[in-house]
């Protein structure tokens, strides 16, 4: 486990631009360690954090929304999107934007002096980082407009009657406690646990069929991770599981996945191609930016053997969108696509991992190479094409989409998406026709400990302990 340790405990570990970067720097540390399976986060000396440090402020608050979204926006949505359980092990006070950075969390364990202080309203403010929304899901509209309004302190034992923390311990037994609870947790099926987590999430603004609909894609998903092959050789062996938290094994490292139920709305199944021109045309003009820039990203990787991360992350979004409009264009999903390219903005999204280096002779002859993928990629064009056609028409007259259909395109695009992926240089695994593969088998996990020694508190205001649990 990794900790995070607000360290400023002469202003009660009050914000300000160093913490926040330093708590970032954490996070991503935390993200890309694969040997960190729970982060926690607490503060030095008497309080947890007390928000927004005001000696920032001195000399005027500056554009204070800016700073809203450069620092505490940053740091809030990289807790909710960590795929690592986070524990807040609030040791005081918790005031203002220390408050809403401590709801953040995933679980939340108190020390009996712990409070809670939505300190807001006393100087004329409202809830920021995240606050209101986080609040409101945790105790309910009224009391949360009662409490965020009035602004009034709530101490450990209120605060775990109300919700806010799982539990409450003396003050010394804090320390303790904080990594049984993250042990617990880095002992646990990572991936299930983080799924779990981003479910949650998406049930707060997902309509109920839509929520069956993740649950199912991810359960398929989870079936392919070593824990879950762990988990039931354990059950059937009545035994203890040795989970690892790796990630489900795939057959290529761009996939497709389809979240949307077969209803479709007959009056924008007559129109589709009309309605989806502009992304036709957004689409045309990225493809003559992506000569230029394939162009360059290509010598990069013959260089240095890996393609650059940017002009990769930027042709990722390319080939997302691509995706995301085609999808729209021959009836894999219903709902009008965004025009980014973001992952998870779309029902039919595609997962697209890292690139890591690629041999150089596949880069050299990448051009050769893809050609016969492109040829078949061009014919599942024309079948798409068809079976959108004969779709449609089932689509009018039912209101619903073949399933058959829906599943054959899905495999259409997939396939095409390889194919511009391979090209593009975001992997160098050759496009494959399996629709998916079981995971090989796994050798049990063996238990390993190394310590690993307390990094010194710095100058950022924070300071990170790694420990293996």
């Amino acid at each position: 486990m990794l900790t995070i340790t607000l360290n400023r405990p002469d202003v009660l570990n009050a914000l300000n631009r160093e913490v926040h970067a330093a708590i970032f720097d954490a996070l991503e540390r935390a993200k890309s360690d694969e040997s960190v399976r729970a982060v926690v986060l607490t503060g030095a000396g008497r309080g947890f954090c007390v928000g927004q440090d005001l000696q920032e402020f001195a000399a005027g608050a500056g554009d204070v929304a800016q700073n809203l979204r450069e620092n505490y926006h940053r740091n809030v949505l990289a807790i909710r999107a960590l795929e690592k359980p986070v524990i807040a092990a609030v040791n005081g006070a918790a005031a203002g934007a220390g408050m809403s950075l401590a709801l953040a969390c995933d679980v939340r364990i108190a020390s009996r002096s712990a409070s809670f202080v939505p300190a807001f309203i006393k100087i004329g403010l409202i809830p920021d980082s995240g606050g209101t929304w986080l609040v409101r899901r945790l105790l309910g509209a009224g009391r949360a407009f009662e409490w965020l309004t009035t602004g009034r302190r709530l101490g450990a034992d209120e605060a775990r009657d109300w919700g806010l923390v799982s539990e409450v311990v003396e003050d010394d037994e804090l320390p303790e406690r904080m990594h049984e609870v993250a042990a617990l947790y880095a002992a646990m099926p990572t991936r299930a646990v983080w799924q779990t987590k981003r479910l949650l999430d998406t049930a707060e603004s997902t309509m109920f069929p839509d929520q069956l609909e993740l649950e199912a894609t991810t359960q398929a998903e989870m079936t392919r991770t070593p824990d879950f092959a762990e988990g039931v050789d354990a059950f059937l062996g009545k035994r203890e599981a040795a989970f690892t938290g790796a990630a489900a094994v795939w057959p290529h490292p761009i996939r497709l996945s389809v979240a949307d139920d077969l209803t479709r709305w007959r009056l924008t199944v007559a129109f589709r191609w009309l309605l989806a021109l502009p992304h036709l045309l957004v689409l045309g003009l990225w493809q003559y930016l992506l000569v230029p820039v394939g162009l360059v990203n290509w010598v990069i990787a013959l260089v240095k053997g890996r393609p650059a991360a940017g002009l990769t992350a930027w042709a990722s979004r390319f080939v997302r969108l691509q995706t995301h409009v085609y999808a729209y264009v021959y009836l894999v999903a219903d709902r009008y696509p965004p025009f980014r390219g973001w992952a998870g903005t779309y029902p039919v999204d595609l997962a697209i991992d890292p690139p890591g280096r690629q041999a150089r002779w596949k880069t050299l002859l990448r051009i050769v190479l893809v050609i016969p993928a492109w040829v078949l990629t061009t014919v599942f064009q024309y079948v798409l094409i068809v079976v959108a056609f004969l779709g449609a028409i089932f689509a009018l007259v039912m209101g619903r989409y073949p399933r058959g259909f829906r599943d054959l395109s899905a495999y259409a695009l997939r396939y095409s998406a390889q194919t511009w992926g391979y090209l593009l240089l975001l992997t160098d695994r050759y496009p494959t026709l399996a629709s998916g593969a079981e995971p090989p088998a796994q050798s049990r996990p063996g238990a390993t400990s190394q310590s690993a020694p307390s990094a010194a508190p710095s100058d950022s205001g924070t300071s990170t302990t790694p420990t293996d649990e």
